[in-house]
């Protein structure tokens, strides 16, 4: 089955090209957005952070080409309370309020974002997928999932989506195909709600 790119690879783009397998940077000494220090008072919850290298923003994310190598495997042991999902763990998010933010990528036929925010007590405030999730394997069907989360904490997220009447071999017939572009937009408020909004649809052939 093609696929509009290959397959596994992550990208995880930010403006200094960040490598969060080989960052030591702990959300102990890290600042919000503001530049107001993030109080820590649940040492447990400071212990699970202590695991997850600090991300600069923007981060851009193709869910369907991941090599998840070098990520903090959670997929046989998530860190309840924290995180109850298996998954693999990114990394934590500067913010813009005084609130902590993790990214995470869940299981499926593509690896789906999630980005979960917590008070500094370790409770939680809001976590939503930042994904469409209608990619997959399929006859005369190609799809790339995408997410990114740029500079000023707005969201954006798509499926690019191929499609094609297929022939007694299942390959696409010339002159059929459709492709459209499924999305959603939101952000991250700075009380640390995720607001994202119902998916819209672009046709593009």
């Amino acid at each position: 089955m093609k696929t509009l790119l290959p397959l596994l690879s992550i990208f995880l783009i930010t403006c200094t090209q960040v490598d969060s397998s080989k960052s030591n940077i702990s959300n102990a000494d890290s600042k919000n957005g503001t530049g107001t220090l993030i109080p820590q008072v649940n040492k447990q919850f400071q212990a699970f952070l202590d695991q997850l290298p600090t991300l600069d923003l923007p981060i851009k994310i193709k869910g369907c080409e991941i090599d998840h190598t070098g990520l903090i495997d959670f997929t046989e042991t998530p860190p309840g309370p924290y995180l109850t999902e298996p998954c693999f763990a990114v990394g934590q998010l500067k913010t813009n309020g005084t609130y902590i933010s993790i990214i995470t990528l869940g299981l499926a036929d593509c690896l789906l974002p999630t980005i979960t925010n917590y008070k500094p007590s370790g409770e939680q405030i809001d976590s939503k997928t930042i994904a469409i999730g209608s990619c997959g394997n399929a006859p005369c069907f190609e799809c790339e999932e995408f997410m990114t989360l740029k500079s000023d904490y707005t969201l954006y997220t798509a499926d690019t989506i191929k499609t094609a009447d297929c022939d007694a071999e299942y390959s696409p017939i010339p002159g059929t195909e459709k492709i459209k572009v499924v999305y959603r937009e939101g952000s991250l408020k700075t009380d640390g709600k995720i607001v994202l909004s119902e998916e819209k649809e672009k046709q593009l052939k």
